[in-house]
């Protein structure tokens, strides 16, 4: 069987030959337990963990100890606001009703033990306005969470305004950088969150490692217990290759940026091909070039998934892909259900080609649009 066209690096990348060279080794030559304190195969592992935590806190300005190690973005995502809010007074929450399964569902339980949660919904371009998270701001409000990069549309958050807003106003902001990073420029922001998520599979690095930045005047508490790794955040057995692959993916960040420009174009080139009826669902001037979202009037999901088996495409997060329900991201921005269920994202990268973005546009105004 041939494989289809692969336009769905916003569910996962694969993994960049330099990465998987950094941390074969970490599987046979130099397999030790960083708690093993008392030889040479403990030491050599708790010095490539110490050494690829020193690489990504120097990426984004920060020091070594503010760097935490997950399983990734959704591990990181609770340990962030949980962690934080733990045996907190209860008060007032802030996030928006288009964020990631893995941050509205721990607001859903929060909300559940007696917090009061504000879901800020996007505007007409689907995404969140700081004026409205102003407004929403109230004495006793303790965080806010809202994402970077939005998954399925690809629209940015203010983030830079909303940090300064959240430092005056003396409230932890946390953000989802997931779809951010390696699609941003970190070393040109001034302003960063206060507790930052992320993972390393969307950057070219395996399934399974992610991580977390924290300001030093963020206190979290650990949610799980365990030997005290991660100065007690985080517990268990430091993954060494793990955490050797997730460092090396910052080397990659040049390559990743440079890359926005060519990927701007095809995005251009894209939209600019297609000839048949859509709605855009990635705002012009304030998202991501990286992903795609255009909504297809008239047409049943499954007939229009069921048209296009030569792209790998999704019609939104992949931790919803097994449902058949429309996507609340979609729906927040105003789509009828079956106008969400009947949505594209595509997603690009460094490694698309021109002739992929060729094959693709003629092959969705054939199979779509019959044109």
């Amino acid at each position: 069987m041939k494989k289809p066209i692969y336009f769905d690096y916003a569910a996962t990348t694969p993994v960049h030959a330099d990465v998987l060279k950094a941390m074969l080794p970490y599987f046979s030559e130099e397999f030790g337990n960083a708690g093993s304190s008392q030889h040479y195969y403990g030491w050599a592992a708790e010095e490539a963990i110490e050494t690829s935590r020193k690489k990504i806190s120097s990426y984004f300005g920060v020091q070594a100890r503010q760097v935490v190690f997950t399983s990734g973005a959704t591990e990181s995502n609770n340990l962030c606001i949980l962690g934080y809010l733990k045996d907190r007074p209860k008060g007032h929450l802030i996030t928006s009703s288009i964020e990631h399964k893995a941050v509205l569902q721990v607001f859903q339980e929060l909300s559940h033990q007696g917090w009061s949660v504000t879901y800020l919904q996007p505007n007409a371009l689907g995404c969140i306005e700081v004026s409205d998270l102003e407004q929403a701001i109230r004495s006793d409000t303790t965080l806010i969470s809202l994402m970077m990069v939005n998954n399925e549309t690809g629209n940015v958050t203010d983030f830079q305004s909303i940090s300064q807003l959240c430092k005056q106003a003396n409230i932890i902001f946390h953000s989802d950088a997931t779809q951010a990073i390696g699609k941003l420029d970190f070393t040109q922001y001034v302003h960063l969150p206060d507790l930052l998520s992320f993972s390393g599979h969307k950057i070219y690095g395996p399934k399974g490692i992610g991580g977390i930045i924290f300001n030093s005047n963020v206190a979290l508490k650990p949610l799980t217990y365990g030997g005290g790794q991660e100065r007690g955040l985080r517990p268990g057995t430091l993954p060494v290759q793990q955490i050797v692959a997730l460092a090396a993916c910052f080397d990659l960040m040049p390559l990743l940026i440079e890359s926005v420009h060519k990927i701007l174009t095809f995005k251009h080139k894209i939209l600019k091909g297609l000839i048949g009826e859509y709605v855009l669902n990635s705002s012009d001037n304030q998202s991501v070039p990286h992903i795609i979202s255009i909504s297809i009037p008239n047409i049943d999901w499954e007939e229009l998934y069921r048209r296009i088996p030569a792209i790998a495409v999704s019609n939104g997060s992949a931790c919803n892909a097994k449902s058949h329900l429309p996507s609340h991201v979609m729906k927040a921005i105003g789509h009828s259900d079956a106008l969400a269920l009947s949505t594209l994202r595509i997603s690009l990268s460094y490694l698309t080609h021109e002739s992929d973005v060729d094959f693709l546009i003629d092959y969705l105004n054939k199979q779509l649009f019959n044109r």
